[in-house]
């Protein structure tokens, strides 16, 4: 497998939280009347932010599904994908057991060289990662924290960010909402009552994720990123996605593209797409601009039209 570096593209854009979104934190202990379902916050401001790590897993995990690459393990179990668990891999690992000298070398040659193919034709091990002991290849994507727009100014933040609106709406220093939930007892009726802290709707947060391209077909790969950003519209981030949270929309996105001579400073950044919201209070479409133009409605999944014009927009 030849790789050589060519350059990033870089993905931008919004994160619109259209109903109250949880990612938990940690707290040390709770108080008579305090909230015991918290969310995640940023140590030195105290906003909550979305963990790139939480993007990236519930990317990583949606996507395994919509490509058929949740395995069963060794152990009966259904972990996150690895091309280990490929049931073909599995297969020769069993008929391995027993063997000695010569056929258990044999075995593992062969168990090898499945691993290495497997992999090399793997969209998630090539774009998230892959833990295998042979035939490893580069993660494909990094994705940074998300934060709330007007973060960067948090003392005065511009009109209309995300913290000013959470200064207007929730008073200083309020950044989430708690929302009163209850487990009900099937026999008695009785109710258990349950604090769940959510980032109020409306919220928006500004995220970034980075692809990193080997070889030219790779650029093939970013159709599967793009389609699990519009498998995430369609699901939700965070805990209580079943109960109405954590359901979520792209916007503002930017496609870039920084090759190997901007990095030498030989080159500059191009844009191939640019997307921007119109400017009305409610707004009702997305302006596209670069290599591919229009309007669309606001209620659109702009991901699904990018990822629709990919090959025009990548060419």
């Amino acid at each position: 497998m030849d790789l050589q570096f060519e350059g990033k593209y870089i993905i931008t854009g919004k994160i619109i939280c259209e109903t109250g979104l949880h990612l938990g934190g940690i707290q040390e202990g709770i108080e008579i009347g305090g909230v015991e379902n918290i969310v995640i916050r940023d140590a030195i401001t105290d906003f909550p932010y979305i963990p790139g790590s939480s993007l990236k897993g519930k990317l990583r995990h949606l996507l395994e599904w919509e490509l058929n690459k949740v395995f069963k393990d060794e152990k009966g179990e259904y972990p996150a994908h690895s091309c280990e668990n490929n049931p073909e891999v599995i297969e020769l690992k069993l008929k391995g057991k027993g063997l000695q000298g010569e056929e258990k070398k044999k075995n593992e040659q062969e168990i090898e060289k499945k691993l290495t193919s497997s992999i090399s034709n793997c969209a998630i091990c090539k774009i998230f990662g892959s833990s295998a002991t042979a035939g490893g290849t580069p993660t494909r994507l990094i994705v940074r924290d998300a934060f709330p727009t007007g973060y960067e100014n948090a003392e005065n933040p511009p009109e209309n960010s995300t913290v000013w609106k959470w200064k207007q709406w929730l008073g200083e220093n309020i950044y989430t909402e708690i929302k009163m939930e209850n487990t009900i007892d099937r026999v008695t009726s009785e109710a258990n009552p349950r604090h769940m802290e959510r980032v109020p709707a409306g919220s928006e947060f500004v995220f970034e994720m980075i692809f990193d391209i080997y070889r030219n077909e790779d650029k093939e790969l970013l159709k599967s990123v793009f389609a699990a950003m519009h498998l995430l519209e369609n699901s939700a981030i965070g805990g209580s996605g079943s109960r109405g949270y954590g359901k979520i929309k792209f916007a503002d996105l930017k496609l870039s593209f920084r090759s190997k001579g901007y990095y030498l400073g030989e080159a500059s950044e191009e844009i191939a797409v640019e997307v921007k919201r119109d400017k009305a209070e409610q707004p009702t479409k997305f302006i596209l601009t670069g290599k591919t133009e229009g309007e669309v409605s606001f209620k659109e999944s702009i991901v699904k039209l990018l990822q629709s014009k990919l090959d025009t927009i990548l060419a």
